[in-house]
């Protein structure tokens, strides 16, 4: 990486259950379903200036941070930008795979 690159990093996170896992993407609260055997992927682009790489951290260099509740997993990225993609990098839109709501049409 040059000095005027901005870092770019990656977490990987695979559902090997046997129903939908939720991934809620933070700051942003879009939501994108994996189904059982599926992997997504969590990109992040940090700064390229100063020494706060990832500047959503209250940490020298922690790209993401991840809380995990049963059927759902949040990942907040703390850099500039953050997406999902599929294992292939195609980005994946909100709601990907979002069961139907009970109720709903």
């Amino acid at each position: 990486m040059s000095a005027n690159e901005a870092p770019v990093a990656r977490l990987r996170v695979h559902n090997r259950g046997e129903e939908l896992v939720e991934l809620v993407l933070e700051p942003y609260g879009s939501d994108h379903w994996l189904v059982p055997g599926e992997t997504f992927v969590v990109w992040t682009v940090g700064s390229s200036d100063g020494d706060r790489l990832w500047s959503g951290t209250t940490r020298g260099n922690e790209p993401f941070e991840v809380d995990y509740r049963p059927g759902s997993v949040t990942v907040h990225f703390n850099g500039i930008h953050g997406y999902v993609s599929d294992a292939e990098g195609n980005e994946i839109d909100c709601g990907h795979q979002r069961p139907a709501r009970p109720g709903s049409a």
